[in-house]
């Protein structure tokens, strides 16, 4: 029986190793995977994964470029100045300016707030006044109406909306626009008197939607304020701008003053006359 456990036992230990070297030769002939093969042959652990893709930032709108004041020919007339709307339509908003004085250096003060108001022209008055580039207007205000129209045809508008247009004097042309407010109310809807000569008067503004007056601090504050209150107490939509830190016949801060302006006359105009119509532009001015 001791013999026979002996000689199972060394079979046993015979069979083991020879075993053996075929666990070895399969080793090296299958070496297990390293990490340079398991990167292309597995996924990446959770915590190595590639980020996401950020999505792009849609660029910015470029900003317009900044508004230009253009020369305006008008047929049959001196030329004028214009500022145009962003989207090309028409302007409806003219400037007149004082005596011996220029509308086109005017404008050049408001040109941002002139082309966000859907554009201005500017005309120049009709006389000389003896000084290289300003002019002066005749007091005749047929004549000043026909060259207004004359600018906004030129300017592209071909009729008066039945809204009226916007007019904006300054000293002598405060009075003429007053006159002409007073005259075609229909079409100068909306009026805005700078450092006039003479107190704003109600009855020449009865029908007009909406009245701005307006001063330089030095100059007639107290007559253009009193315009204003004047105006309101007739029922016109009236309130009055200051200009700081200027005298008679300049403008400061006019980006910020006259976008203020047309802001509030947009606000606070009453509604057109329900039976107004557009009225077509005549055509040019009288020689």
């Amino acid at each position: 029986m001791g013999r026979t456990r002996i000689v199972i036992a060394a079979l046993a230990l015979a069979s083991l190793a020879a075993c053996r070297p075929s666990e070895s030769r399969r080793a090296v002939a299958e070496p297990k995977a390293d990490a340079t093969t398991a990167v292309g042959t597995a996924a990446a652990p959770a915590s190595e994964a590639m980020p996401a893709a950020k999505p792009e930032t849609p660029a910015l709108p470029s900003p317009p470029p900044p508004a230009q004041v253009e020369r305006l020919l008008v047929p049959g007339d001196l030329v004028a100045s214009v500022v145009r709307s962003p989207d090309g339509t028409p302007p409806v908003t003219v400037f007149m300016p004082g005596m011996c004085s220029n509308g086109s250096a005017y404008l050049h003060t408001f040109p941002e707030a002139a082309r966000k108001q859907g554009g201005v022209v500017a005309i120049e008055g009709d006389q000389p006044c003896g000084s290289e580039g300003f002019r002066t207007f005749s007091w005749d205000a047929e004549r000043q109406h026909a060259r207004v129209e004359a600018a906004l045809a030129a300017a592209g508008l071909a009729e008066i909306p039945r809204e009226g247009i916007t007019l904006v004097g300054y000293s002598q042309g405060a009075l003429l626009a007053e006159r002409m407010a007073q005259r075609w109310p229909g079409r100068y809807a909306r009026i805005v008197l700078i450092g006039a000569p003479t107190d704003p008067s109600p009855k020449n503004l009865a029908r007009a939607r909406a009245v701005v007056t307006m001063s330089c601090d030095r100059d007639v504050p107290a007559r253009m304020k009193q315009g204003a209150v004047a105006a309101t107490r007739a029922g016109i939509p009236a309130t009055y701008f200051e200009m700081p830190g200027c005298t008679h016949g300049n403008v400061t801060e006019g980006e910020r003053i006259f976008d203020a302006t047309f802001d509030w006359l947009r606000a606070n105009e009453r509604a057109a006359d329900p039976r107004a119509a557009a009225v077509r532009i005549a055509g040019p001015p009288p020689s």
